[in-house]
């Protein structure tokens, strides 16, 4: 794309932006998954990145847009990586606590993940996710042209769409999200689900990463347009074909194996391997959140040891829990309730001076992080419901040595592409107990035969290939012509 520039746009940047007492500004890079996956696009096209960088703005509405290049933002980046620039979208403190912790995680993100009675309906909120996506779109018209390629990402920005169509009906509009989207059952409960439908048909392209999920989103535009038929009305994108696609993102597959050989990683794996003093090494990596199942988990390996006495000492279980939402009591009552139940655990079976779990309430770098992964003979990657989850991708990058067992869960998106797993049902603590039991048996050559064929899979279908696919439709995106949505 010589002459086009590519816009990212999500909730947030990149970069988390703090300032000091004595007023200096620091930037210090973002974790998850969106970025694992986006960023290294944006390295190699150039571009922009548009979202919020973390400080409340006392008067957003008089901000004018903030374009810098992460050079200047993060000196150390390797110059053979390329590079790109951010563009900050200003928001208040009141609007972050509407849009985002009422709007986007207390109502949407419950009913998309199917725990609708965590959704709460909540008119003023709605209304201020509106002004904040009206925002967005505002400043992607002010630091693009209409001819520039915009990329919408997630929940938090369904109505981004409509408003910069309304602007520019010639833009170049796609849309992908990395959440599940519910059944029209489910969906349904939504009083905007209208909206947020009449907002996605104004893209080019909406990308999903699961067949699922594309199936749920098309049953629910389905019954949108037959209503809209029947009662009349036109719509922000009746002159834009909308062509859906379900593509599931993946990793930079080649950056975490190439750290896993590398020495000081290696080194380190054997340092942890050393301190665990066990024959099996387990891990758990999460981010602080009820959909991703860690409640379960830690109950369903409290059965297996009840079921299980002889397994006491014989494996070290890791648990890192990231830090998430914190302003948010639900998930403040999760954390105490993980708390309660690794005390109680740790309190029933430890011997001597062993314990069944270590929990780590934090982050750790990302060497540390590979070097985890490569320690622990198992996995456990068990959501009640995820979009993708890439936790999985990165525990079979880290393995070089084509050795370890994955269990993961039967409502995590990535179970359509990784074959060589052991599937288990979330919200039975049997099925995870039983899981364990298995993967701490399985005999080597089953190992090894499993993950090679999952690191052939995942290597092949990385982040380089989710980012081809996606440009392929929004090629095909062109060819469909004008006048409504493709379904």
């Amino acid at each position: 794309m010589p002459e086009r520039k590519f816009i990212i746009v999500s909730n947030r940047l990149p970069f988390n932006k703090t300032i000091e007492q004595d007023g200096a500004v620091r930037w210090e890079k973002s974790a998850g998954g969106l970025i694992t996956g986006l960023e290294p696009v944006l390295y190699r096209t150039g571009g922009i990145w548009l979202g919020w960088d973390g400080i409340p703005s006392e008067d957003p509405g008089a901000c004018a847009p903030q374009v810098m290049d992460v050079k200047n933002v993060c000196p150390g980046n390797d110059e053979k990586r390329g590079s790109y620039k951010i563009a900050c979208v200003p928001l208040s403190e009141e609007e972050y606590e509407a849009y985002y912790n009422r709007f986007s995680n207390g109502t949407l993100w419950g009913l998309f993940h199917y725990f609708f009675e965590k959704s709460h309906v909540d008119y003023a909120s709605w209304r201020t996710y509106l002004d904040v996506n009206r925002r967005f779109a505002e400043y992607i018209a002010e630091v693009s042209d209409e001819k520039d390629l915009v990329w919408v990402q997630d929940f938090h920005l369904f109505m981004v769409p409509f408003f910069l169509r309304r602007m520019r009906k010639k833009q170049e509009i796609h849309f992908f999200l990395h959440i599940p989207f519910p059944h029209h059952d489910i969906f349904s409960i939504l009083p905007w689900q209208r909206q947020i439908l009449e907002s996605l048909l104004c893209c080019n392209t909406v990308g999903f990463h699961h067949k699922q999920y594309l199936r749920n989103f098309l049953g629910a535009a389905e019954v949108y347009k037959k209503e809209k038929k029947a009662f009349g009305g036109s719509s922000a994108g009746e002159d834009v074909r909308t062509h859906f696609y379900a593509n599931p993102i993946s990793i930079d597959f080649e950056r975490i194996d190439r750290r896993a050989k590398d020495p000081s990683v290696a080194g380190r794996r054997e340092e942890i391997r050393t301190q665990a003093a066990a024959q099996k090494i387990i891990i758990g990596v999460d981010r602080i959140d009820y959909s991703k199942g860690i409640k379960e988990r830690m109950l369903g390996l409290e059965f297996l040891l009840e079921e299980h006495p002889e397994l006491q000492e014989k494996f070290f279980y890791y648990q890192l829990v990231v830090p998430s939402r914190e302003d948010l009591k639900t998930y403040r009552d999760l954390k105490k309730e993980i708390d309660e139940i690794v005390g109680r655990m740790n309190g029933r079976f430890a011997k001597g001076l062993w314990t069944p779990v270590h929990y780590n309430y934090g982050t750790v770098p990302f060497d540390e992080l590979v070097a985890l992964y490569s320690a622990a003979d198992i996995a456990l990657v068990t959501p009640l419901r995820d979009g993708m989850n890439l936790v999985c991708k990165e525990y079979i990058a880290a393995h070089p040595d084509n050795d370890g067992v994955l269990v993961l869960s039967k409502f995590a998106g990535a179970i359509s592409e990784i074959k060589n797993c052991l599937p288990v049902n979330p919200y039975s603590i049997e099925d995870i107990a039983g899981a364990i039991f298995r993967a701490m048996h399985m005999p080597e050559p089953e190992r090894r035969l499993r993950m090679k064929k999952m690191r052939k899979n995942i290597k092949s279908n990385n982040i380089e290939m989710w980012f081809n696919n996606c440009l392929t439709h929004f090629e095909i995106s062109k060819t469909l012509g004008r006048g409504g949505g493709e379904l």
